[in-house]
């Protein structure tokens, strides 16, 4: 799939699954830079949301760059040197995903009073992602059993581990931006 208007595409994705029954490969959900095209100045923070949305949704968003250069050579059509912001966060994502149950991301309602997009396997691994959304806290009701809880800051690429183990009830967030809240059942 490629984008379909200015700011959505990412969050389709679990649509056209259902609709399909096939993976989707989001191609192009615009590209990190500064470029006339609003499709090719998109920010890095927003590139990243758009892939942790296509992700937790089961889906596959591809990376490009196309910031401006004097000698007109873009990434995005000649390759190179990536200069941004979203690849290394990318690759942080790659490897949240590698974390999963199977290495991948199949979508699962979230354990939560809220309409975030989450993936997992039920009672297993559970991982929600509030995109622009900056709550304070989440309850969180997940199927019986007991959890490790992580609070993790898809931008600065940081993991924090709650103390203990979690059963149900209020997690405190940080109250910003670009969190996701990953449950593993605990052993």
């Amino acid at each position: 799939m490629q984008r379909l208007d200015r700011y959505r595409t990412a969050e389709y994705v679990d649509q056209w699954r259902q609709q399909w029954g096939k993976p989707v490969i989001v191609d192009e959900c615009g590209y990190e830079g500064d470029i006339e095209p609003s499709w090719g100045n998109v920010p890095a923070t927003e590139l990243v949301r758009r892939f942790w949305e296509g992700a937790v949704r089961g889906g596959y968003v591809g990376h490009g760059e196309t910031y401006y250069r004097a000698d007109e050579q873009l990434w995005w059509a000649k390759g190179g040197e990536l200069t941004g912001q979203s690849p290394s966060r990318i690759d942080f994502l790659r490897r949240i995903t590698a974390e999963a149950p199977g290495g991948i991301l199949e979508p699962v309602g979230a354990p939560a009073d809220t309409d975030a997009p989450a993936a997992g396997v039920a009672g297993q691994y559970h991982l929600i992602y509030f995109g622009l959304s900056q709550p304070l806290f989440c309850t969180l009701t997940p199927p019986p059993g007991r959890y490790r809880v992580e609070i993790i800051d898809t931008w600065h690429m940081t993991i924090d581990e709650l103390p203990g183990t979690f059963e149900s009830g209020r997690v405190d967030l940080p109250g910003r931006a670009y969190i996701a809240v990953r449950l593993t059942a605990a052993a």
